[in-house]
């Protein structure tokens, strides 16, 4: 497949870092968390393909076609194995990278992730029948469907509606999400699941979740029991689906 323009702002010094965003949304999410660690690395905000100013590609709908262009940027850009943060629909593809290519990481981060988003026998997670919603709506509406997205995504924290706001705010700052690209980060978190894959998983690992997350529940934390020994779990308790938002100094200082 040939390869396609992605886009990154990149910005300071030190250790690579990846920033993977979540669905209908794009890397101007990070601006605040890039400006904090740019001592301390060089953070590379990504777009994902078909969102913010990258491009998408009619192959990119299979979900492992993406992690192999993510690669193609960490070999291209990255000055040797980075650190990867993937938040939502970015730590699922962080996860498949890291399966995949665990040489050109030296950690993997999730934050407010899962490894199967959809809930399953004995599994917590989103119920099939809302991202059906969610991709019946796209076809009519889809700026609609990304503000109702935002909002379930905000349900629970202790400060939701400004939490839309600034997510909605930098929404705008970049050119419209391609609607193929919408369609199928649904597709990946209905239909992914990585649960028997982490397992082998040879690539450090912190998974970080928010107390107050409806997307996401915090339960998810306890229920990967075989993953490998060098892993560490951190809880926002004070967070719903984006702890980067609620507590800011706490995020940092768990990157820090």
């Amino acid at each position: 497949m040939t390869q396609s323009y992605l886009h990154a702002e990149v910005q300071g010094q030190g250790e690579d870092l990846v920033l993977l965003h979540g669905w209908g949304l794009n890397c101007a999410v990070w601006q605040k968390v890039s400006a904090a660690l740019e001592t301390r690395y060089r953070v590379h905000a990504i777009d994902l393909p078909g969102f913010g100013d990258s491009a998408w590609k009619a192959g990119y709908q299979d979900i492992a076609q993406v992690a192999k262009r993510l690669e193609q940027y960490l070999t291209d850009h990255c000055h040797g194995p980075a650190v990867v943060l993937g938040w939502s629909l970015g730590g699922l593809l962080a996860t498949l990278l890291a399966i995949h290519y665990p040489d050109k990481l030296t950690r993997l981060h999730t934050v407010a992730s899962s490894p199967c988003f959809v809930r399953k026998d004995n599994w917590p997670g989103i119920q099939e029948s809302v991202l059906e919603d969610f991709k019946n709506q796209l076809n009519t509406d889809y700026k609609s469907t990304i503000k109702r997205f935002l909002a379930v995504q905000a349900m629970g924290s202790p400060s939701a509606r400004d939490d839309v706001k600034l997510l909605r705010q930098q929404l705008q700052q970049k050119p419209h999400p391609h609607p193929q690209a919408l369609e199928a980060g649904l597709n990946w978190l209905q239909h992914t699941d990585l649960r028997k894959q982490i397992e082998q998983l040879k690539v450090p690992l912190q998974r970080s979740y928010g107390r107050l997350d409806s997307l996401v529940p915090v339960q998810v934390s306890k229920q990967l029991t075989k993953l490998p020994e060098d892993q560490d779990v951190k809880i926002f308790e004070n967070s719903a689906h984006a702890p980067f938002l609620n507590q800011f100094k706490d995020f940092i200082d768990m990157l820090s």
